[in-house]
């Protein structure tokens, strides 16, 4: 089996995949060999955002935009996650999103990062 992708080449191949069909998102799950299980694993957002919250003073590319919003959704589940696992909060940054933040397509992708499926399931 070939090794995986580092994680900002595979974000580029998802970058890359949902820009050329004008997608809303791309997602790519793997295997869980601990548990035999499908996985999130990384992920690219490239739909309409309903609040921009940013810390550069600049103006950024759309391609920019979309990087910084697909790690601004991450970095929500993340912290949103941290009270199921019993692991304090991560520090949010100055920029970061509330749930009152997002789009329904932002929603959706954000509940894809809690998916995982089970052999035989789905």
């Amino acid at each position: 089996m070939a090794a995986p992708p580092s994680s900002s080449r595979l974000r580029s191949m998802l970058q890359a995949s949902v820009q050329s069909v004008q997608w809303t998102y791309s997602l790519f799950w793997q295997i869980c060999p601990q548990q035999g299980i499908l996985v999130w694993s990384d992920g690219y957002y490239n739909g309409a955002i309903k609040t921009r919250k940013t810390v550069q003073p600049m103006e950024v590319s759309a391609e920019e935009a979309s990087l910084q919003r697909s790690q601004q959704l991450r970095e929500l589940y993340d912290s949103l996650s941290a009270g199921e696992t019993n692991q304090p909060p991560a520090r949010r940054p100055c920029a970061s999103l509330s749930p009152e933040d997002l789009t329904e397509s932002e929603w959706f992708y954000l509940m894809c990062v809690s998916f995982s499926f089970h052999p035989g399931v789905g």
